[in-house]
């Protein structure tokens, strides 16, 4: 019998300990975090509604703006509204283009990796797609040995093909530039 109590006893124990426990945490929980506490009303309700007529069509939060300077939080939110228009192919032809870059038939890519396992290849291809880069995976075989190659590409001039490739380079990607034939 004696056995029986100690039995129970333990048990009892360690619920209240559990209980105490979880009540200490979430105490020291909203401590930490000063969230108010449930079932607590600390701000007053009004007393009475607001009649929509009586405002006049006028906006009760003018005090709150800067002395007048600003307009509605509507009027603020439209008015940092830029649109801009990408500019199509014919633009871009019209722009006037440095001797270097012009083009001279030559296209570049970047490989981003060669891999012996396609899976490997198409693990960089997603990574690549989580930065909004468009990679293809092409099989090679020379010498007997195939490779799963990550291509991106291609571009007209190297200074776009060096400039992702520093891109890929800062992100983790060990690329290069390689020019098509």
């Amino acid at each position: 019998m004696a056995a029986n109590q100690k039995k129970g006893s333990f048990w009892l124990g360690a619920m209240l300990g559990v209980l105490v426990g979880c009540i200490a945490c979430a105490a020291l929980a909203l401590f930490i975090t000063n969230a108010p506490i449930p079932f607590v009303e600390k701000v007053q309700k009004q007393s009475t509604p607001v009649d929509a007529a009586a405002l006049d069509g006028k906006d009760p939060n003018t005090a709150l703006y800067d002395s007048g300077t600003r307009g509605t939080p509507a009027d603020d939110a439209l008015s940092a509204i830029k649109t801009v228009e990408a500019p199509t192919a014919h633009q871009r032809a019209d722009e006037p283009v440095n001797a270097a870059e012009q083009s001279t038939g030559e296209s570049y890519s970047i490989q981003a990796g060669a891999f012996r396992n396609a899976k490997d290849a198409e693990k960089i291809r997603t990574e690549l797609a989580f930065i909004a880069l468009e990679a293809d995976v092409v099989k090679s075989t020379d010498a007997g040995i195939t490779l799963y190659r990550v291509f991106l590409g291609p571009f007209d001039t190297a200074r776009e093909a060096n400039e992702l490739q520093q891109r890929l380079t800062s992100n983790g990607f060990d690329a290069m530039v390689i020019k098509n034939k």
